[in-house]
């Protein structure tokens, strides 16, 4: 079970969830950061943030987020998860993965596109493993929701989110907590 003092916020409080996660590394910067040119791109981000304005692809996600993860809680006992956590012993280290079992042994993660994938993309990989290791989850459920467009806009292109089942892979782990102490190291 996660203690209770690494649940830092809840993404309501928006700007507050914002500010907790300035200065720490995040599963979406650590993923971006796992490649060359990547870690610069995340570094010359932290040193100067710009906002992320959401775009029609980002909204398509967000507006369906809320019925995959009850299909996602319906199929495999996983709640829904806004607080952002910390990992164990680094307070910098955090995430904040789409569902959360009860007992903590397994978190969820939802993501969107427009192209069928046949597993799970290496960033979307590297994301649930710095979420895994931030929560000491031991497995992670991906959902993935084929995006389909027509000219009234983009819908769901299937009745329920294709899933696998991705395991903790402590090597990546290894890996991607190098390059997030590499990030603060070098964001000073």
């Amino acid at each position: 079970m996660i203690a209770p003092d690494r649940f830092i916020v809840q993404s309501e409080n928006h700007d507050a969830w914002l500010a907790a996660r300035r200065g720490a590394v995040t599963a979406t910067e650590v993923a971006k950061a796992a490649t060359p040119a990547g870690f610069q791109e995340a570094l010359d981000e932290r040193r100067n943030p710009t906002e992320v304005v959401a775009n029609d692809y980002m909204r398509f996600g967000s507006d369906n987020e809320n019925w995959l993860a009850l299909e996602l809680k319906r199929q495999f006992g996983l709640m829904p998860n806004t607080w952002l956590i910390a990992s164990k012993g680094k307070r910098r280290h955090v995430a904040t993965p789409d569902l959360l079992s009860l007992d903590h042994i397994t978190i969820g993660e939802i993501k969107t596109g427009g192209k069928e994938p046949s597993k799970p993309p290496l960033a979307h990989v590297r994301q649930m493993q710095w979420q895994m290791y931030c929560t000491s989850a031991t497995s992670c459920v991906y959902g993935f929701m084929l995006r389909g467009e027509n000219a009234a806009g983009f819908y769901p292109a299937w009745p329920e989110p294709k899933t696998w089942i991705v395991e903790r892979d402590e090597l990546m782990i290894t890996d991607l907590i190098g390059v997030a102490n590499r990030l603060l190291e070098e964001d000073k």
